[in-house]
This record gives structure tokens, sequence and C-alpha cells, in this order.
């Protein structure tokens, strides 16, 4: 209603974008195979990256990230880029076992005080891989 009491008239603008909404609401609930295919999709994105059911979930409620992981690299004079043309799917597994870690608090600590080379190897989950990557000269930075 205008301020004069009478029905507005004007408003076709927003009846427009009522329906515009209305009907992409509908093209989304009313497309199952679209979200069947989705899913299919990310299962198969799920098996290539060799995750299990339960660490698709711990990484989707975790709301934690990897960004220790290039400190540690950088540390350690392991060259991201090598590692992820030539190992990329090395480098997704060091990430997945990164986020999913316990110690962050001690490897954040040990980042900002200038420790983390000797320190990291007491609690990093991927401390094998990275020794075999420091002692590999392909992935190796120069000094």
């Amino acid at each position: 209603m205008s301020a004069s009491g009478n029905p507005n008239t004007n408003n076709a603008p927003v009846t427009d974008a009522v329906a515009t909404v209305i009907s992409e609401w509908e093209e989304i609930t009313a497309s199952p195979t679209e979200l069947e295919a989705f899913g299919r999709a990310m299962a198969n994105m799920v098996k290539d990256l060799g995750l299990s059911p339960a660490e698709v979930r711990a990484l989707a409620t975790k709301g934690s990230s990897a960004k220790e992981l290039p400190c540690l690299l950088e540390a350690l004079r392991i060259d991201i880029r090598t590692l992820a043309e030539k190992e990329p799917m090395l480098l997704n597994d060091l990430r997945r076992t990164c986020t999913m870690c316990e110690h962050k608090r001690e490897c954040d600590a040990d980042i900002a005080a200038g420790t983390l080379v000797p320190a990291y190897q007491n609690y990093c989950l991927n401390v094998d891989t990275l020794d075999a990557l420091q002692h590999d000269n392909e992935f190796t930075a120069p000094l």
C-alpha cells in the first residue's frame, strides 16, 4: 500500500524478483538427477584422492587448514612448486595429513619461535615423507 492507503501499483519489479527466486529454487530442488550426479562425482573424487569416509567427514567438520605446511617445506628447503608439478598426489597427502593434525598449536609456536626444523620431528605426522623429500635432490631447493 502507498502512503495514501491505495495499493501500490508499481510492485512489478518486486513480483518479478520473487518469481525469479522461486523459479531458481524450483530448478534446484527439481533436479534429483543432478544431485545424484554431483554425489557420484564427489565419491569419485574422494576415491581418487584416497580418502576414507571418516577422513572426508573429519576434513569437512574440522574447519582447519594446512597453512603450516608451506612454512615447514620452506624451512626444510623442499621446493613446493617442484613437488606440486612432479608429485601432486603426494603434496595432497601431505596437505590432508597436515589439515587433520592435532598439533597445530605446537607447530604454530615453533614457526613463530623459529624452532620448527628441530621440533617438527617430535609431533609431525608427515615426518617420514618430509625426511625422504628432504634427502631427494629432485625436490630440494638450492641454498
